[in-house]
């Protein structure tokens, strides 16, 4: 279940203020497809089921979007901010 951190406003369309949004990925996958909608390109932090930090391909699709290639699948946690 994806959740957000804090209280974002939505401006014009745009979410402003001290959002965070946290991404449960529970299937795994070798890539994840994740719509945040913060309205930013966002730094990313992703850890796997057994909390260890994992580096990943980040690609932006879009301000509210991203994709993430793994060399491996694997099910874990995606943090954005």
């Amino acid at each position: 279940m994806a959740k957000y951190i804090g209280q974002p406003t939505l401006v014009n369309n745009i979410f402003t203020g001290d959002a965070n949004f946290v991404h449960d990925q529970g299937v795994t996958s070798a890539q994840w497809v994740i719509d945040h909608n913060l309205g930013k390109k966002c730094s990313v932090v992703v850890v796997d089921s057994s909390n260890q930090v994992v580096i990943g391909q980040v690609t932006y699709n879009s301000d509210n979007r991203v994709t993430i290639d793994f060399d491996s699948s694997f099910s874990g946690k995606a943090f954005f901010n």
